[in-house]
């Protein structure tokens, strides 16, 4: 018998128990012709190009087609459209939608945190040194904003003691600190990684500080972890395919513990598709802090961060903690 990539990738799985997927995926028990989803191009991005590479979607569907979406509101659109049924939302975003009426559905979460404060001139930059700075903050109405915000409110560190610049995306941040026109900024993996290499190859003096995870973990008094990126599943998507949910957190638990295993081997998988170097995605996965943790194992955290961004803001969760139903699995 031949052994080809897909039969040496389903023998490899047998442990992880992904070959029972295709059984309960649908009511026909057939596999999936098709599987489009997206991710931002974080953590999370790198680990689906690695379980792309490696086919921990082999027993999920024949054909896969995933891409990167750059901002949240761009995210949503093909979410509620149904043209992407499946992508990596930021945690907050998905309870938001739910929250709101929209048919939406955590599987699991996928990085312990990975933002983090990045300075110029600045040895170890903590969020109470950010005091008469100037700092860039992609996605600013969004998670990684609320996140500044919540974290200079357990510093003390009144809004009026700061500027704070607001970008779009994690490149246009990079570029704004890269410029000069900032002297900090908090960025996600691999941008935190790419742009220190990059300001440091061009002589600047720069560092990397605290982690957004440390911030919540202080916050919240639980461990260190900011559950800050999910996998999302619309709920008539999950409903017409039962299995997908529980098959999908399978096939990227075993990626996350292949990505974790061999940095180096997931950073040559993830490159091409992130358009990014390998060594800038070798040296953000330690950083990346990636995972694969069913959503109602996730929930104390989950909620935990939502209670944070509760009684900071109210109107960003609609008001309340999503109910368990808002849990896929």
């Amino acid at each position: 018998m031949t052994l080809t990539r897909r039969s040496f990738m389903q023998t490899t799985l047998i442990g992880s128990g992904l070959l029972a997927a295709p059984a309960i995926l649908n009511a026909s028990g057939a596999m999936l012709p098709r599987l489009t989803l997206q991710s931002p191009g974080s953590g999370p991005g790198i680990l689906i190009s690695h379980a792309l590479a490696i086919g921990a979607f082999d027993a999920i569907a024949d054909e896969v087609d995933f891409s990167i979406w750059t901002t949240g509101d761009e995210m949503r659109a093909n979410l509620v459209s149904g043209d992407v049924p499946v992508t990596v939302v930021p945690t907050q975003a998905g309870g938001s939608l739910y929250n709101r009426g929209f048919g939406v559905q955590l599987v699991c979460t996928l990085t312990d945190g990975h933002c983090g404060l990045v300075a110029r001139d600045l040895d170890n930059p903590q969020v109470s040194d950010l005091r008469g700075l100037r700092v860039v903050v992609p996605a600013f109405n969004d998670f990684t904003g609320h996140m500044m915000r919540l974290a200079l409110a357990h510093h003390g560190v009144g809004l009026d003691e700061l500027e704070l610049i607001p970008a779009t995306t994690q490149m246009e941040a990079g570029q704004v600190f890269l410029s000069g026109r900032a002297d900090a900024a908090l960025l996600a993996e691999p941008g935190a990684s790419a742009v220190l290499a990059k300001g440091r190859a061009d002589g600047q003096t720069l560092s990397r500080g605290v982690q957004m995870r440390d911030e919540l973990g202080e916050i919240t008094g639980l461990r260190a972890s900011l559950p800050q990126a999910s996998l999302a599943i619309r709920a008539d998507f999950a409903a017409q395919h039962p299995g997908l949910p529980a098959a999908l957190h399978m096939a990227l638990a075993t990626a996350a513990e292949s990505l974790n295993a061999d940095p180096a081997a997931a950073a040559e998988n993830a490159a091409p598709r992130l358009n990014r170097p390998k060594p800038v995605l070798e040296t953000a996965i330690p950083y990346c802090n990636i995972t694969s943790i069913r959503a109602s194992e996730a929930r104390p955290e989950i909620e935990a961060l939502y209670r944070a961004l509760l009684d900071a803001d109210p109107a960003i969760l609609a008001g309340k903690v999503p109910d368990p139903a808002f849990y896929a699995i």
